[in-house]
């Protein structure tokens, strides 16, 4: 067959111009060959990752360092960070502030009010904001002076003072063992039942916290994490 193609074309007249449009469909075929075999190892190589730009989820890591939760836990931390402030590891213990958190909400209240040294703690533990905390710290002391010992109780609690003075009444009339802690049960949440048999838990436990059973009493935290 390709024998009598090559006589014919020997013995056509318009041999030249037969072979000129043989040599461009050769070349135009060539040419889309060579454009078909580029698109493929384009689309291949786009459709493998380079290992050098390959990206990752992000992952999420545990912060190192974090606030403990159980009241034991945080009072130790708070005393070993500030051994000679032995006054307020309890309220920094019952309280949800992280130590940082806690020392700079003590040290606002300091600046502010330097003579009310006595419940700059129960500020630094409470959610009050320091205008809520000093309106509610004179106003029970205008209206009841003979219980400057819980001051500071009520005002870094949530409770309206009728309800404290309610609480601290009920306590009182009911639980004379429980005399040096009365302003921490009136200001809680918990039922009497429930703070005495916190209060001498801690009590009993012999963990070296004695200034502080007042405010574990009051609070929902843990004893210890272990």
């Amino acid at each position: 067959m390709l024998v009598n193609l090559l006589y014919n074309l020997e013995t056509n007249p318009n041999k030249k111009i037969i072979m000129k449009t043989l040599t461009l469909s050769a070349a135009l075929v060539l040419s889309a060959s060579i454009l078909a075999t580029s698109l493929s190892a384009q689309t291949t190589t786009a459709q493998t990752p380079d290992p050098a730009t390959k990206t990752t989820e992000p992952t999420t890591k545990t912060k190192a360092g974090a606030t403990p939760d159980a009241f034991m836990d945080r009072y130790y931390e708070l005393k070993g960070a500030y051994p000679t402030s032995t006054t307020v590891y309890g309220c920094y213990a019952a309280s949800s502030h992280t130590k940082d958190k806690f020392m700079e909400r003590y040290n606002q209240f300091k600046a502010a009010y330097p003579k009310l040294l006595e419940i700059q703690a129960n500020y630094a533990g409470s959610e009050a904001t320091l205008e809520d905390f000093i309106k509610k710290y004179y106003e029970i002391k205008e209206i009841y002076p003979a219980l400057n010992k819980y001051y500071g109780d009520y005002a870094a609690s949530k409770k309206t003072l009728p309800d404290f003075i309610k609480r601290y009444n009920q306590i009182k009339d009911s639980a004379a063992d429980l005399s040096d802690v009365y302003g921490q049960y009136a200001a809680s949440d918990n039922e009497l039942k429930d703070f005495s048999s916190r209060y001498y838990g801690i009590k009993d436990s012999n963990t070296g916290m004695k200034n502080c059973y007042g405010e574990y009493a009051g609070s929902t935290k843990k004893l210890s994490s272990k």
